[in-house]
């Protein structure tokens, strides 16, 4: 292929309409930055929202644009906010909750992206489906009335089948008929559901992955009718450059793990440490969908149906023992303000090992700790927090004691596909300055966007940090020796 004999990115979202579910996400939020900043001619950028608690949708959508994440954006070019209009929906509603004045106004949609989903992991199996199979078939619905559309972006996950340890850039054979399983999700109450869901979804480690790979079918059989990619990130995680470096706004991924360990609130863990995690930041991934779009729109044929694994090269991961030991360096130059002890602590794999480890580790100082908090007329905290704790560890047990290799050589392929203009905005290259460094990046930004901890707290927190590093030391020792004293005094006095 030539490169120069393709027409720019941003040149074919001039002009046109885009559509985009879950504009309140995470991805959503960088996806709708990215377009404005990098494709400034784009034409109206609408997004699917929810009215809650009475709050209008330009409120909604303000609180959004308010934050740091635009900041860059409205220094080069705020007139362009006012391209975004919100729209009145909701993804768990059929005809995705939209009136019919409503998808009047977006009959020139030429772009969609279908960015929304419900991430939990424990959510019931028939709200899982709703949200997450069945808005999908409703987009799908939508997408093949309009007339000038020229692609439509399903963001999936590369564990949508997360029994395959081995992922190609391929749909893989579904495990239950995706009709079938709308037309239960829409027959049964969730009880009903709850009590098939384990046959129903053949043991899967969540509702998430399985209606995800059921999402991904529904993509398949409407593949001839609407120009379709299938776009799988692994885990998205802080942006790496842009538009502001190790930006984040939630704690799933590894960065909660590390922030979790940094505080010194997380001392034990249920996983394999030798396994290797595979991230992506977030603003590669909203890159290559973009690009993605744009090669659905001007060089793929009419029956194509592209699948992305958005993912990291091996040589590009690194396993959790790397990442959370090397995280104890990398928290000795920029460590938290609000550290409840040193980091430490210890792994296992044997679920029942580390049952009595967080009950002995993390439990017992709870009990202490949320003690004091009453006795001090403090609101206590320490329980509460350590069963999230325990919950989160439970439920990421299967993706932390795994691991999987994903074939990405259609997402590598991206990067070689761009204009070199087109590089200075869209490249997809990252961990260009190495892996560690990255992560030393998405601790600070950890530090910034989700603790708000302004970077002047750090030559304070570097004080505290080695004040508490002695103290763990002491007593340690203290507690040793006490050891040693009583079985002294015990067996051989």
């Amino acid at each position: 292929m030539v490169q120069h004999q393709y027409c720019s990115v941003p040149s074919v979202f001039a002009g046109a309409d885009v559509f985009i579910t879950g504009g309140s996400g995470f991805m959503g939020k960088v996806l709708i930055e990215k377009l404005l900043r990098s494709c400034p001619k784009i034409g109206h950028v609408f997004v699917l929202m929810r009215a809650k608690r009475g709050k209008p949708l330009e409120e909604r959508l303000k609180t959004i644009t308010d934050g740091l994440l635009f900041s860059v954006l409205k220094a080069e070019n705020e007139a362009s906010l006012a391209k975004i209009c919100p729209v009145e929906g909701d993804c768990t509603q059929l005809k995705l909750g939209m009136s019919a004045d409503t998808l009047e106004k977006l009959q020139n949609v030429q772009f969609v992206f279908h960015v929304a989903a419900s991430v939990r992991f424990d959510d019931p199996l028939r709200d899982a489906i709703l949200t997450n199979t069945r808005s999908t078939r409703e987009v799908m619905e939508w997408a093949t009335t309009l007339h000038k559309l020229r692609a439509v972006v399903h963001i999936s996950t590369t564990y949508c089948n997360p029994e395959l340890l081995h992922v190609e850039e391929q749909i893989y054979p579904p495990k239950m008929d995706w009709k079938e399983a709308i037309r239960m999700a829409e027959t049964f109450d969730t009880a009903t559901l709850e009590t098939f869901k384990e046959k129903l979804t053949q043991f899967a480690p969540n509702t998430y992955t399985y209606t995800k790979g059921l999402a991904e079918q529904i993509c398949q059989d409407y593949s001839h009718k609407v120009p379709l990619v299938v776009f799988r990130p692994s885990i998205v995680t802080n942006a790496e450059s842009e538009p502001l470096s190790g930006w984040i706004d939630n704690f799933n991924g590894p960065i909660g793990l590390l922030l979790g360990c940094g505080s010194g609130l997380v001392r034990t863990g249920l996983l394999d440490l030798n396994n290797r995690i595979n991230c992506i930041p977030v603003d590669v991934s909203i890159k290559a969908i973009i690009i993605a779009a744009w090669k659905r729109a001007t060089i793929d044929g009419p029956s194509a149906l592209p699948v992305y694994n958005s993912a990291a090269d091996p040589a590009k991961t690194i396993n959790y023992g790397v990442m959370l030991y090397d995280g104890k360096t990398l928290f000795e130059r920029v460590p938290l303000s609000n550290v409840l002890w040193a980091p430490g602590g210890t792994s296992t794999t044997n679920k029942y090992l580390f049952y009595l480890l967080f009950f002995f580790i993390q439990i017992i100082p709870a009990i202490l700790i949320d003690t004091l908090c009453r006795i001090t007329g403090r609101k206590p905290f320490m329980l509460k927090l350590n069963r999230k704790i325990f919950d989160a560890q439970v439920s990421l047990r299967y993706f932390m004691n795994n691991e999987w290799l994903f074939i990405n050589n259609n997402f590598k392929q991206l990067q070689q596909l761009l204009r070199d203009d087109d590089k200075r905005c869209f490249s997809t290259e990252y961990f260009i300055d190495g892996t560690m460094e990255y992560y030393e990046r998405a601790i600070l930004g950890g530090r910034r966007y989700l603790m708000k901890e302004p970077d002047e707290t750090i030559p304070a927190a570097v004080k505290k940090y080695k004040r508490l590093l002695v103290l763990d030391v002491c007593v340690k020792m203290i507690v040793g020796l006490l050891i040693v004293y009583l079985a002294y005094n015990r067996y051989l006095k």
